[in-house]
């Protein structure tokens, strides 16, 4: 019963960081977008949609929104890789004695 709390853990962990992701290159695209940025602007957005927040002319208010979604994504992150961590101690099965 335990085991399958951390698997349902790990699901909702590894969700929420590919909501994240999803959102944060939503943004970042919008930015792009609004900066009349080339392609290599929209390539940026899906490999790394947090960077958008670096550049001068981004709000204050848009880089607060994609810290606080970084801050977020990683924390999911850990929540799942901790959680998958657990799953594997609380499944693991000694091998059997052989003679």
């Amino acid at each position: 019963m335990l085991a399958n709390l951390f698997w349902i853990t790990l699901v909702a962990g590894g969700s929420a960081a590919v909501v994240l992701w999803v959102f944060a290159a939503q943004l970042a695209f919008g930015l792009a977008g609004a900066r009349k940025g080339g392609a290599g602007a929209y390539i940026a957005a899906v490999f790394w949609p947090f960077g958008a927040r670096t550049g001068a002319d981004v709000p204050a208010e848009t880089a607060t929104r994609l810290n606080k979604m970084l801050v977020a994504f990683f924390l999911a992150l850990l929540v799942a890789i901790s959680s998958m961590a657990v799953y594997s101690n609380l499944t693991f099965v000694l091998p059997a004695p052989t003679q």
